[in-house]
């Protein structure tokens, strides 16, 4: 439930999210968690929403707390492994995790092209990068998500986020 309170983190994420994504636009949040960054962006006007995430805990506690997100948005109660590949090529046209990835197992990186597929135009991640933890493997999502046909349109640090170790980053799809 202290997920829920880490309002500033969702208030950084909508202002790259305002930036680059219309509301009537499709939005994936990969590990929504009990959903604030969904809810926060579903009460600025996105309405497109789904969310994947692995916690049974999480996802009851989002619908206990944000009931009108839960009605209208998608969430789907699963592995992300078990599930990216269902999706359509260019299904969203936002797809964004934060502090998920960094968690996502080496023998699972599969999934970072299988994101690039289903991403028509935006990519956000806020991870962790430089940080290597039991739990947490550092990557260059930059060199990752480049390799799959995007480019960086931004980098942030996350200080204003309370995320010091952090790196937002947005990709564009790159059209050929």
């Amino acid at each position: 439930m202290r997920y829920a309170n880490k309002l500033e983190r969702s208030e950084f994420l909508l202002k790259y999210v305002e930036k680059y994504v219309e509301k009537k636009g499709k939005v994936l949040e990969i590990g929504c968690n009990v959903g604030r960054n969904l809810n926060h962006l579903y009460e600025h006007g996105y309405k497109g929403m789904t969310g994947i995430e692995i916690s049974q805990e999480a996802a009851t506690c989002l619908q206990e707390m944000y009931p009108k997100l839960a009605d209208d948005a998608v969430i789907i109660n699963s592995p992300v492994e078990d599930v990216i590949k269902k999706f359509l090529p260019d299904t969203f046209n936002l797809v964004f995790s934060m502090a998920v990835f960094e968690h996502i197992h080496p023998d699972s990186e599969w999934i970072f092209e299988e994101i690039a597929r289903i991403t028509g135009d935006y990519l956000i991640t806020v991870e962790a990068e430089k940080t290597s933890h039991w739990h947490i493997f550092a990557r260059n999502y930059k060199k990752i998500f480049e390799n799959f046909g995007f480019k960086q349109v931004a980098e942030s640090n996350c200080k204003e986020a309370g995320l010091e170790l952090y790196t937002l980053r947005v990709f564009k799809k790159v059209r050929k």
